[in-house]
């Protein structure tokens, strides 16, 4: 179902929020050091009632994320369902390699894995079909991005040579809603008599004003860094002015007119409006400009509110403002960035319904509400309208969620956003000139698919 929403940008009870959170997101639970397993309740009798047969569904999930999962799990799905449930908690890229090895072996060493969105278009082939098993799914609640990501093929992006032939498929279902939202400064917008930003040139007017009339503070701050930095920065930049990175044959989109011209805009417009050395900035230096008010403006995931609304560690705490991200020339184009869930298609039958069963049970209503309190970010509308004084991100992510973007649906998409990234910094610090950056990275990164057969 779609919705006509609009965010309500300014809004004090939705948008700024004067305490800090202890239940801060999902993401800002502390990342383990190894790998962490979790056994399930200590009631073995399962949905039957017959003692000492209850089916037990083994996960891999992500340390942060996978924490608050297990807890869901814990706490709501195993009474729910009569499934037990064995947990095992692992570093991302612990977690890319064990479920790997796992699914390059075709054995069933966990049942259902998490997996962040951009491996889906390498894992999909290794995961059973969700409609297979669940036919109540709540679609008209889940918002459409979310369950577009989990598709395989992904609905309206380029589609890889090995799936062409391939009927979209249902293949993971979201666990965190993430997606970019647009971190403001309220006080430095309203000393030089700015609004809340709703578009790309509105944060540009706004920074000029910031960085020209006071002192200390800079309109807008990006990761400047090469490689997945500064993609990962100038993506919803370049989608919202742009339009899509690649045409539907994998063409890069990006070197036209329109694509430079997003590209001066970041590389020139935004760098003049941010502190000096911003094309060695990650995201640590954003997050740290932000919190001190040297900084008016920038992108971020749900997971930097938490150092944004502490007051013990942001001098600015109680300026933070957070809004969707602005709006280009074409629209407003948020990078996308879910966590999902999926079915390992290697698992006995028996363990696949179950696992089904726990899967339809961790996105209906009742245990979304539970996961929100527990610090959950959520991917269904009524989760979300129910629960928007949670936390003080909800409404811009709510708003940015309904508008976002996946990144380029390739298993290349590491290799293709470092040569990217590369060429956009080499112009950030004046080695080339933006046409040129734009026309290298279309040569290098086309090489790459072309070695790929994805023009054959």
């Amino acid at each position: 179902m779609t919705r006509d929403y609009r965010p309500t940008l300014g809004s004090d009870d939705s948008t700024t929020r004067r305490t800090f959170l202890a239940t801060a997101g999902a993401t800002g639970v502390a990342a383990l050091a190894g790998c962490n397993t979790s056994s399930g309740a200590t009631n073995d009798v399962a949905a039957t009632g017959s003692p000492g047969s209850q089916t037990t569904v083994k996960l891999a999930v992500s340390s942060g994320d996978g924490e608050l999962i297990d807890r869901l799990l814990k706490q709501h799905v195993e009474s729910e369902t009569g499934v037990k449930t064995e947990t095992t908690v692992l570093p991302n890229a612990n977690l890319y390699e064990r479920i790997t090895t796992m699914f390059n072996s075709q054995n069933a060493t966990f049942d259902i894995v998490a997996m962040d969105d951009p491996w889906m278009p390498e894992l999909a082939r290794h995961l059973a079909p969700i409609r297979d098993h669940i036919d109540d799914l709540p679609t008209d609640q889940l918002i459409d991005q979310t369950l577009n990501i989990g598709t395989w093929p992904t609905p309206g992006e380029a589609v890889p040579p090995n799936a062409m032939d391939k009927e979209p498929e249902l293949k993971a279902l979201c666990a965190v809603g993430n997606s970019h939202i647009f971190v403001v400064n309220e006080r430095l917008y309203s000393e030089v008599g700015e609004d809340l930003p709703q578009t790309w040139e509105d944060v540009h007017r706004a920074g000029r004003k910031i960085s020209e009339q006071i002192d200390g503070s800079h309109g807008y701050a990006m990761r400047g860094q090469s490689g997945n930095p500064i993609t990962s920065s100038y993506f919803s930049v370049g989608m919202s002015i742009a339009g899509n990175m690649f045409d539907e044959n994998w063409r890069y989109d990006w070197a036209d007119q329109s694509g430079v011209d997003a590209a001066r805009f970041f590389l020139d417009d935004l760098k003049a409006i941010s502190p000096s050395g911003v094309a060695a900035f990650d995201n640590s230096q954003v997050l740290s400009g932000l919190a001190d008010g040297s900084v008016a403006a920038g992108l971020q995931w749900p997971s930097g509110t938490s150092l944004l609304l502490n007051e013990d560690k942001a001098s600015e705490y109680e300026n933070i403002t957070f809004v969707p991200v602005p709006e280009g020339d074409q629209r407003a184009a948020p990078v996308q960035g879910n966590w999902l869930l999926g079915i390992n298609r290697y698992t006995s039958s028996e363990k696949q319904s179950a696992a089904a069963d726990v899967l339809r049970s961790f996105v209906s209503k009742e245990a979304q509400e539970q996961y929100v309190d527990l610090g959950g970010v959520p991917f269904r509308h009524d989760t979300f309208e129910n629960n928007m004084d949670q936390q003080p991100w909800f409404d811009a992510l709510y708003g940015s969620l309904q508008n976002a973007k996946p990144r380029p649906r390739t298993p290349l998409w590491s290799e293709l956003e470092v040569a990217q990234g590369k060429q956009l910094n080499a112009a950030l610090v004046d080695q080339t000139d933006v046409e040129a950056a734009m026309t290298t990275a279309q040569s290098n990164i086309e090489s790459i698919l072309d070695e790929n057969g994805y023009y054959d």
